[in-house]
C-alpha cells in the first residue's frame, strides 16, 4: 500500500507544473542544465502560461549559449509577465548575448533583428547601439551604421562605452573604403574625426576617402591634419602626389 501511495505520488508531481518548475528551479541553481530543461519543458508542455518555465528555461540555454533557444524562451516570458524586472532582465541579457554572437559568427542579419529588438527595449542603452553598428558595418550597412554609432555616443553619458563606438567608426569607415565604397566612408571617418581629432591613421584614411571622392581640397586638408599629428605617417608621401 505504501509502495502505491509514492508511486500515485510521484506520477502526481511529475503532472504538476508547478512542482516541476521548482524542480528545473533548483536544478538550474546546481548548474545541472539539461536536467532542468527537461523538468521545465515538461512543465511548460503542461502549462504554456507558466512564464516562470519559460524564464528558467531561457537561463538554462543562456548557460549552454544556444541564444536562439534562449531569446525565444525569455521573449515568451516577457510576453506574458513584461512588468516583472527579473524577467526584463533575462530577455535583455539574451538578446545582448545573442547578438553579440551573432556578429562573432557572421550572422549579421539575425544579430541586427537581436539588437534592434534590444534597443526598442533600452532606447538610452549605449551598449545596444554599439552592437546595432558593429551588426550594420558586418552586413556592409554602413550608414545604418553611422546612425547607430553616432546615437550610441549620444547616449553614453559616462563614456563607459566610447572607446567602442570609436572603434566601430573607425574600423566601419576603414572597411567602407577598402571595400570600394569610398562615399560610404566619408561620414564614418568625419564623425570619427570630429569625436576622437588626434588619431593621424584616421586623418589619413579620411584623405583618402574624400580624394576618392573628388574632393580634392577637403583631401589635402585632411592630409594636412594628418602629418600635423604624426609627420612619419606611412603612405602619406605618396597620397599626397596623388593631390590635384
Amino acid at each position: 500500500m505504501a509502495a502505491a501511495t509514492g508511486g500515485c505520488a510521484w506520477i502526481g508531481s511529475a503532472d504538476n507544473p508547478e512542482a516541476l518548475v521548482r524542480d528545473g528551479r533548483d536544478l538550474y541553481l546546481a548548474r545541472r542544465y539539461d536536467e532542468a530543461i527537461v523538468k521545465l519543458e515538461r512543465a511548460t508542455a503542461l502549462d504554456a502560461s507558466s512564464w516562470t518555465a519559460h524564464l528558467y528555461l531561457a537561463r538554462c540555454y543562456m548557460a549552454k549559449e544556444n541564444w536562439t533557444v534562449a531569446i525565444a524562451e525569455a521573449r515568451l516570458a516577457y510576453e506574458a509577465q513584461p512588468d516583472g524586472e527579473e524577467v526584463e532582465e533575462v530577455f535583455s541579457a539574451a538578446l545582448l548575448g545573442g547578438g553579440a554572437a551573432a556578429v562573432h559568427t557572421e550572422r549579421f542579419t539575425l544579430a541586427i533583428a537581436d539588437f534592434s529588438e534590444y534597443v526598442s527595449l533600452h532606447p538610452n542603452d549605449a551598449r545596444g547601439f554599439l552592437g546595432l553598428g558593429q551588426a550594420d558595418v558586418g552586413a556592409g550597412h554602413y550608414a545604418s551604421a553611422l546612425g547607430a554609432f553616432t546615437r550610441g555616443i549620444e547616449n553614453d553619458r559616462i563614456g563607459s562605452v566610447k572607446p567602442d563606438l570609436l572603434r566601430g567608426l573607425l574600423d566601419g569607415g576603414t572597411r567602407a573604403l577598402r571595400g570600394g565604397e569610398a562615399k560610404e566612408a566619408v561620414p564614418l571617418l568625419q564623425h570619427y574625426v570630429q569625436v576622437n581629432p588626434t588619431n593621424a591613421v584616421a586623418y589619413a584614411a579620411l584623405a583618402r576617402a574624400l580624394l576618392e571622392t573628388g574632393h580634392g581640397a577637403n583631401a589635402r586638408e585632411a592630409l594636412n591634419h594628418a602629418l600635423q599629428l604624426d609627420p612619419r605617417l606611412p603612405d602619406a608621401a605618396a597620397l599626397r602626389r596623388e593631390l590635384p
